[in-house]
């Protein structure tokens, strides 16, 4: 009996079990619905949200060329689309391809490439830097683009011309050629036809062939206008002139005259002497000519003594005048009577208005090339004598680049001589 009561009791304890992990799998199947519609609304939600895949990235919209139009039926006249502004097409003439200009599609990319920085915060020319295409100048200025480029140098011929070269035991000396061509002519650099003959100016860079650091750097870096003068001491003088025409610079021959203070103030060897003979000059003359060929004419190294004794000077000018050579006065001395004596043998000459470089001196050189500017503009010529020293060569160059935007034209010396 006891047994049955016991039995009869455990079957509600079975019965609320069942119903306990009833209620539990519910609970389960329930969470677990939510967590599916969680997902599938998110994912909904991620997709509706993010209809573009380059949502938060920034976008270059390039204008594509159109698509082909359909072929038109038999005798329908093709409609032209309009025109970027909207306006009938119709009857205008296609263009030709310039290669010059950039097509549609790159126009638009550097349209495109200039916008950016107007409306975000990349800056312009950062994205412009980076757009480049072949034949086209990015730029985001929309200035026409200017080809960085040198104009072609016009090389002088080859020295020596063997019509215009005495052999001579000390060596080759400049002569007049049997069908009267002169060295001053032959060697000189041509003028262009049409060269105002108002505002020149002429430079003669002097001191060439000592250093051959300073001789290079004169070469390469001024313009072929400039006339560079060489002295007679230096080593491989001759291939020093070769390059130089080759670049396109006429050259002068430097002549060391006695200076006041000599001998203490020394020029070199050979220096032509108011103590010496007219024969012994004419022979030291000799050995200074014959260092190199291809010069056109000569100038004076120093010779604020030598230049004002009229008897040796003009010894000195009837035999440079009898091998056809033009002279230089470097414009050291006010006093000097060389240019006069040799306009008086018949020989072309100029004397320099001034000195460029005095002492080196950025200031000093610039106050120099005005006074040559302001010369030019009012006596027609100025012609002005500088050192080699590379901050002077470098100053000239940046000078000469600018001198056609004030109305000046540089001229090789020889174009200036007058007999």
């Amino acid at each position: 009996m006891g047994a049955k009561i016991a039995a009869k009791g455990a079957r509600p304890s079975g019965d609320g079990q069942a119903q306990e992990e009833g209620r539990l799998r519910f609970g389960a199947l329930a969470v677990a619905a939510l967590v599916v519609a969680l997902v599938y609304g998110g994912t909904l939600a991620w997709l509706l949200l993010s209809d573009n895949r380059l949502a938060g990235e920034p976008v270059i919209r390039l204008a594509l060329a159109p698509e082909e139009p359909a072929e038109q039926p038999a005798g329908e006249t093709p409609v032209a689309p309009p025109g970027p502004d909207g306006t009938d097409t119709a009857d205008a003439t296609p263009d030709l391809p310039d290669t010059d200009e950039p097509s549609a599609d790159e126009q638009a990319l550097l349209d495109a490439a200039r916008r950016i920085g107007v409306d975000d915060e990349i800056a312009a020319e950062d994205v412009a830097s980076q757009v480049r295409i072949v034949g086209v100048e990015s730029d985001t200025g929309g200035e026409e683009a200017v080809p960085d480029e040198k104009p072609a140098i016009r090389a002088l011929p080859p020295v020596p011309d063997p019509a215009l070269v005495e052999e001579t035991e000390q060596g080759p000396l400049p002569k007049i050629a049997t069908d009267g061509r002169m060295p001053r002519d032959v060697y000189a650099r041509p003028v262009p036809p049409g060269t105002p003959v108002m505002r020149r100016i002429a430079l003669v860079v002097s001191g060439m062939g000592i250093s051959e650091s300073a001789t290079a750097h004169a070469i390469e870096t001024l313009p072929p206008e400039v006339t560079l003068s060489f002295a007679p001491y230096g080593p491989g003088l001759q291939e020093w002139i070769a390059k130089a025409r080759a670049a396109g610079h006429e050259v002068l021959l430097e002549l060391p005259m006695e200076p006041f203070g000599y001998p203490q103030n020394d020029p070199g060897p050979y220096t032509l002497l108011t103590s010496l003979s007219a024969e012994e000059n004419l022979s030291r003359l000799d050995w200074l000519m014959s260092r190199f060929t291809g010069y056109a004419g000569v100038m004076n190294y120093q010779g604020a003594r030598f230049t004002t004794s009229a008897s040796t000077v003009e010894a000195v000018m009837t035999a440079l005048q009898k091998r056809g050579l033009l002279y230089v006065d470097n414009g050291a001395s006010a006093r000097s009577l060389a240019p006069q004596l040799a306009r008086d043998s018949g020989m072309p000459a100029v004397q320099a208005t001034r000195i460029v470089d005095p002492v080196q001196n950025p200031q000093v050189i610039a106050t120099s090339l005005d006074v040559l500017e302001e010369t030019a503009a009012s006596e027609a010529v100025a012609i002005g004598v500088a050192s080699g020293f590379p901050v002077t060569v470098d100053a000239l160059a940046t000078w000469a680049a600018t001198l056609a935007e004030r109305n000046f034209v540089l001229v090789p010396v020889s174009a200036t001589a007058q007999k």
